[in-house]
C-alpha cells in the first residue's frame, strides 16, 4: 500500500517540477538571455548527469543513432518553443504545447498505420477545439504567425517519439535512452547557442541565477529523476492523469508570479486539454510500465 502511494506522489511532484519551465525560461528571458542560451541551460545539467549511461553494445548503434536522431530534432523544436514563448502569450505557446495528443494520433495513423479507438479521436478533437480558442490568425502579425508555426514543431516531435517508442527497433534501456537523446540535444544547440553571439552568458544579478538553478534543477533534473522512480510504481492510466498537472501549474505560475493576465478563453482551452489528456486509451494502458517509462522520460 505505501508503495502505491508512493509512485502517484512522486510522478505528481516531477509533473508540478516540469510545469515550472515556461515560468523560469521567461525570468530568463527578462534578464536578457536569449532562447539559444536558455535551451541550452535547460539540458546541459542533465547531460552531465547521464554520462555514465553513454557506454552502450555496439550491436546496439543503430539505435543510439535513432536517439541521436530523435534528441536533434527535439531540440530544435524545444528552441522553437522557447522562441514562441518569448514573444507570443505564454498561455498561447503552453497550450500549442499541448496538442500532441492529435499529433500522436495523426502520426501513429499515417506513419505507423495504428488503429485508432473512439476514445483517441475524442481526445483529439478537444485538443484541436482547445488550440482553435486561443489561436486567432487575424490577430497575429507575420513573425508571430511563424512563431506559432515553429512552436507546432514540438508537440510534433513529442508526438512522434512517443509513436516510435511505443514499439522501437532495438532494446535500450531507459536511461541509456536518456543519455543519448539528451547528447542529440546538445548537438545542435551548442553550434546554435555560439552561432547567435549572445551577449549574455550568464544571468545578471540573484533572481536570474535562481531562475537559471530552478530550470536546471527544480524543472528538470530533479523531477526527471522522480519520474523515473515513480512512474515504475504507478499505474499508466494514473500517471496519465497527474502528468495533466503539468499543464495546470505551467499556465497559473505564469499568470500568477508573471502577472500574465489568463482570459477566459484560456482557462477553457485549458480545461478542455486536461479532459483530453485524462481519457483513457485502452491500447496504451495495455503497454507494460517500463515501456510508458522509456516515452515519457525520454521527451521532457
Amino acid at each position: 500500500m505505501e508503495s502505491q502511494t508512493k509512485g502517484p506522489l512522486l510522478v505528481l511532484l516531477a509533473a508540478i517540477g516540469f510545469g515550472f519551465n515556461p515560468l523560469f525560461v521567461q525570468i530568463l528571458f527578462a534578464q536578457g538571455m536569449t532562447p539559444e542560451v536558455v535551451t541550452l541551460y535547460r539540458f546541459v545539467l542533465p547531460c552531465i548527469l547521464l554520462l555514465f549511461f553513454l557506454p552502450t553494445p555496439v550491436t546496439l548503434w543503430r539505435e543510439v543513432s535513432r536517439m541521436l536522431m530523435i534528441g536533434l530534432a527535439n531540440g530544435l523544436a524545444m528552441l522553437a518553443y522557447f522562441y514562441a514563448l518569448q514573444t507570443l502569450p505564454s498561455a498561447t505557446a503552453i497550450l500549442i504545447y499541448y496538442t500532441y495528443p492529435f499529433f500522436s494520433l495523426l502520426i501513429g495513423v499515417l506513419i505507423f498505420k495504428r488503429a485508432v479507438s473512439i476514445n483517441a479521436l475524442l481526445s483529439a478533437a478537444l485538443v484541436l477545439i482547445a488550440a482553435s480558442l486561443v489561436i486567432e490568425p487575424s490577430q497575429l502579425s507575420m513573425e508571430s504567425k511563424w512563431l506559432v508555426m515553429g512552436c507546432f514543431l514540438a508537440p510534433m516531435i513529442f508526438a512522434f517519439q512517443i509513436q516510435y517508442l511505443a514499439k522501437p527497433k532495438q532494446n535500450l534501456s531507459t536511461l541509456g535512452r536518456m543519455a543519448w537523446s539528451t547528447i542529440g540535444h546538445l548537438i545542435v544547440l551548442i553550434p546554435l547557442a555560439i552561432y547567435s553571439f549572445p551577449v549574455m552568458l550568464f544571468p545578471d544579478g540573484l533572481n536570474g541565477w535562481w531562475a537559471l538553478l530552478g530550470l536546471a534543477f527544480l524543472a528538470a533534473a530533479l523531477p526527471q529523476y522522480l519520474f523515473v522512480i515513480g512512474a515504475i510504481k504507478t499505474k499508466p492510466e494514473v500517471i496519465a492523469i497527474l502528468g495533466a498537472t503539468e499543464l495546470v501549474v505551467a499556465m497559473l505560475s505564469c499568470s500568477l508570479l508573471l502577472d500574465t493576465a489568463l482570459t477566459r478563453l484560456d482557462i477553457t482551452a485549458m480545461l478542455l486539454v486536461i479532459v483530453a489528456l485524462c481519457i483513457r486509451h485502452p491500447k496504451s494502458i495495455a503497454q507494460p510500465k517500463s515501456m510508458l517509462l522509456v516515452v515519457e522520460t525520454d521527451l521532457k
